[in-house]
C-alpha cells in the first residue's frame, strides 16, 4: 500500500510503497477514506520539535474509513462498516483504561506517532479504538471528530465543567480552539469571547460565531480587556501553549472559575496572584487528548443538529500532496482550518 512516511532527520514526508499491516485476533483492518492534517504533524516534521517512538513511522492521526477486514475474534464490527477512529489507544488492561478513561493510561500510543498512522491507504487498529460513523455525517467531518473536535470537547465538559450559562474564553483559535469556540456554544456558553495573535483564526473564530475577537496584540493586558467585555469569566481554555495567558487571565475569572491548558508551550507556568487564586477558588487543570466518552457524545451531538463542522474542512487532497498541506498550515496559506487527505482517492 501507499503511504506517507517520516524518516529519522526529515521534514517531509515520503510517500512510498509499504507492506499492508498484519492483523491480531482483536485488530481490524480499514481502507482509510480521510485524515485530517493537524498541527502535531507540524511538530513532528517542519519544526522538527517532537520526537517519535520510532522512525521510520508513517504519520496521520485523524481518520475514518471503512471496515476491510475484521480478525476472528471482533464482534463489534463488521466489512462494510463506516468507522472512526480514535487517536489515542490505551493498554486496555489499567484501571483507566477499563474504566474509559484511556488518556490517561501509562502505555498510551498515538496514532501515527508512536505507532503507524492513518496517511496510507490502510491501517490496522484494535476494535475497542472505533466507532460506528452514521451515514449521515460525512467521512471528512467524521475524520476530525479523532482529535480537532474530541480534544476540545474533553476540555470544555470533562476537565473544564462547562455549565449552562458559563461565559467562556478560548485563547489560541487553530485547529483545536477554534472547534472549541463553536463547542462552547453548543454545550451552553452564555458568551464566547475568542483571543489570538493571528488575523486569519480570529477572522475563523468570528465565522463560528465568537461574541468578541480579542486580537491579543492590541492590547496591553487580555484580563483587564476580558474584565471590560464581560462581568467575568468562568472557563478559561488556553489551546496556544502561551502560559502568560494564565496570568493575564486570572483577574478576569469569576469566583469558582475554571482554566484549562490544553497548549503545550515551553516557558514555565507562572502564577504571581496566588491569593486571588485562593481566594476566588479558581481551580488550574491540564487537559490532554480525550477518553472513551467524547467522540460518542460528539456523534450524539452532531445527529441532534447541534454541531456542523462543514465550514471546518478547508480542502481535500490525495495523499501525494500531504507536503504542500503541511507547508500550507505551516505557513497559513489561505487561513486553513483542516485539509483532509484522502489516500484511496476521494471520499
Amino acid at each position: 500500500m501507499k503511504a506517507g512516511v517520516l524518516y529519522k532527520n526529515e521534514s517531509h514526508l515520503k510517500i512510498e510503497d509499504v507492506s499492508v499491516p498484519e492483523m491480531g485476533l482483536n485488530d481490524v483492518k480499514l481502507d482509510v477514506k480521510c485524515c485530517g492534517v493537524c498541527g502535531s504533524d507540524i511538530h513532528m516534521t517542519i519544526h522538527k520539535q517532537v520526537r517519535l517512538k520510532y522512525y521510520p513511522c508513517i504519520l496521520g492521526h485523524e481518520a475514518s474509513g471503512v471496515v476491510k477486514e475484521v480478525g476472528e475474534n471482533v464482534t463489534k464490527f463488521k466489512k462494510g462498516d463506516r468507522v472512526v477512529v480514535s487517536s489515542g489507544l490505551g493498554c486496555g488492561k489499567c484501571k483507566y483504561c477499563l474504566g474509559g478513561r484511556h488518556n490517561l493510561c501509562a502505555e498510551i500510543e498515538v496514532l501515527g506517532y508512536r505507532m503507524n498512522g492513518a496517511f496510507a491507504e490502510q491501517v490496522v487498529i484494535h476494535e475497542r479504538h472505533l466507532n460506528i460513523l452514521p451515514s449521515e455525517i460525512p467521512f471528512d467531518q467524521g475524520a476530525i471528530l479523532a482529535d480537532a473536535v474530541s480534544t476540545p470537547y474533553h476540555a470544555l465538559k470533562f476537565v473544564g465543567k462547562i455549565q449552562e450559562g458559563d461565559v467562556v474564553a478560548v485563547y489560541g483559535c487553530g485547529g483545536l480552539g477554534i472547534h472549541a469556540v463553536i463547542l462552547a456554544r453548543a454545550l451552553g456558553a452564555s458568551k464566547v469571547i475568542a483571543l489570538d495573535v493571528d488575523k486569519g483564526a480570529l477572522e475563523n473564530a468570528g465565522r463560528y460565531k465568537a461574541d468578541e475577537l480579542v486580537d491579543i496584540k492590541s492590547v496591553k493586558h487580555s484580563g483587564k480587556t476580558l474584565r471590560e467585555l464581560t462581568d467575568g469569566v468562568d472557563l478559561m481554555l488556553d489551546f496556544s501553549g502561551h502560559y502568560s495567558n494564565v496570568e493575564d487571565c486570572i483577574r478576569a475569572m469569576n469566583p469558582g472559575g475554571r482554566m484549562v491548558i490544553a497548549g503545550i508551550g515551553k516557558n514555565p507556568l507562572q502564577v504571581n496572584f496566588p491569593f486571588m487564586l485562593i481566594d476566588r477558588q479558581i481551580s488550574i487543570a491540564g487537559s490532554l487528548g480525550c477518553d472513551s466518552r467524547a467522540i460518542p457524545e460528539l456523534i450524539e451531538l452532531y445527529m441532534s443538529g447541534k454541531l456542523d463542522l462543514s465550514t471546518s474542512i478547508t480542502s481535500h487532497h490525495p495523499l501525494e500532496d500531504v507536503n504542500d498541506c503541511l507547508e500550507d498550515l505551516y505557513h497559513r496559506k489561505g487561513n486553513p482550518i483542516r485539509f483532509i487527505i484522502t489516500p484511496n482517492g476521494g471520499i
